[in-house]
């Protein structure tokens, strides 16, 4: 069981999750202190007791999203077989689609207006881990675990299908014909890109 918050980390976290549903909506630059304070239900001199600035509170959302993200990477490791270690990152980054969807909308459209708010040194931190795992990939490839092909493209292809869980949740929620993307949602989710997956990368232990 996780630890309580604090009445600090409440607060914070109530804040957080109001801003991401208008940054999410809206944009960084179309998003205003005063619409933040509003949404959290705060008066707007109290949330400068939290966040000094809109970009203070973009910066920790997109920080605890890269920090997720990066946990579910830790399943790509050398001491782990392939289709054991990719089901497990596939598990992970769509449960992570799953409960923070907006999260997820947030960090899109960072990436789509050019990630302008990630410094060069994160940036750099990301492109050194995704090589860092790449070289696993490689190493399964040469054992004959895997088919050899580009393994960015194929990190880029899983990239795709489990964040399009989040990011275009309200258009799988329409073809679904579903108020709710459920837990059996996510299930045939995963259950149909670990099938793709495996057939194509053709992993064997």
């Amino acid at each position: 069981m996780a630890p309580a918050l604090n009445p600090r980390d409440k607060k914070e976290a109530q804040i957080l999750r109001a801003a991401e549903k208008l940054l999410a909506s809206r944009g960084l630059h179309g998003t205003r202190m005063e619409d933040i304070a509003k949404a959290a239900r705060l008066p707007r001199p109290n949330l400068y007791y939290y966040f000094s600035s809109k970009r203070q509170i973009y910066r920790r959302i997109i920080t605890q999203l890269r920090a997720d993200w990066e946990k579910a990477f830790a399943h790509i490791a050398p001491g782990r077989e392939p289709d054991e270690a990719i089901r497990g990152y596939i598990q992970a980054k769509m449960e992570y689609s799953r409960k923070h969807p907006v999260a997820s909308k947030v960090f899109a459209k960072e990436v789509i207006r050019g990630s302008d708010m990630l410094t060069p040194e994160e940036n750099e931190g990301i492109r050194a881990l995704t090589e860092e795992k790449c070289a696993v990939l490689r190493k399964w490839m040469d054992e004959g675990k895997m088919d050899r092909m580009d393994p960015r493209h194929f990190l880029f292809l899983v990239w795709g299908a489990t964040q399009y869980y989040a990011d275009f949740e309200q258009q799988i929620r329409s073809i679904l014909g579903a108020r709710r993307l459920t837990r059996a949602h996510f299930k045939d989710g995963v259950d149909t890109i670990l099938h793709i997956v495996f057939k194509g990368a053709g992993f064997k232990s």
